[in-house]
């Protein structure tokens, strides 16, 4: 397959829980610009765009040297699933007909490096792009003891209550992933036709927990700062 990349950041203006997250500073820099720096910064991509429906990010996008994708409003709400303003994207013929292999990274993960979108890569390339490449990181509690509460009434449901009949002990569960937002990749027909990155079989690239850290809130801006410094990040 002709090497032919496109690098899609979807960087929204609004947030339902930290209001215009994307533009926010992170260490006197909007936080969106973290992931576009090190997108071009790995020059593995034929074009990089950020698509958004803020002017504000609009506008630094075209500073930063990349191209932007002015989103519809009806694209632009908090129910609008990142996946689906990608498959919108993709759908257009003049994408189809420039690219054919796209990575999504999400712009709340500023510590992906470039040689982690190179790294994934090489992935991606080593399988002949037959599969879908998804950033991972460990969890840091085992997801076999997950519990659901019912805030109305306080009652517990353990998901899986017969494990918690075996042991509770993490050291005794072994390891379990999951995706931290940074990258994933695929070939843009196989995405036009599932609609969704998870179809296996699947390809990860793991990453460390310090670069997989991902940014929902505010006070994780404030973390995120203190980790840049003490972790030379």
């Amino acid at each position: 397959m002709e090497k032919k990349a496109l690098c899609f950041i979807p960087a929204r203006g609004g947030s339902k829980r930290t209001p215009r997250k994307n533009i926010l500073p992170l260490d006197g820099k909007p936080l969106f610009s973290y992931t576009v720096e090190a997108a071009i910064q790995s020059d593995v991509f034929s074009k990089i765009v950020v698509s958004s429906d803020d002017e504000e990010i609009l506008e630094r996008s075209i500073k930063l040297g990349v191209s932007i994708d002015e989103r519809p409003a009806q694209l632009s709400l908090d129910t609008t699933r990142a996946v689906e303003v990608l498959h919108e994207y993709l759908s257009r013929e003049s994408i189809k007909k420039q690219f054919n292999v796209a990575a999504n990274l999400l712009p709340t993960c500023p510590f992906r490096t470039a040689d982690d979108i190179c790294n994934a890569f090489d992935i991606f390339w080593k399988y002949d792009a037959k599969y879908c490449v998804i950033a991972l990181t460990e969890f840091d509690f085992p997801p076999q003891l997950a519990i659901k509460l019912e805030e109305n009434n306080h009652d517990l449901k353990m998901i899986n209550p017969s494990q918690f009949r075996k042991t509770t002990r993490s050291q005794d569960l072994g390891k379990s992933y999951h995706p931290n937002g940074a990258i994933y990749i695929t070939s843009i027909e196989k995405y036009l036709r599932e609609k969704t990155f998870f179809v296996e079989p699947l390809k990860g690239y793991l990453m460390p927990p310090e670069r997989s850290f991902d940014i929902d809130y505010p006070y994780q801006l404030k973390i995120a700062e203190h980790m840049m410094k003490e972790l030379n990040l």
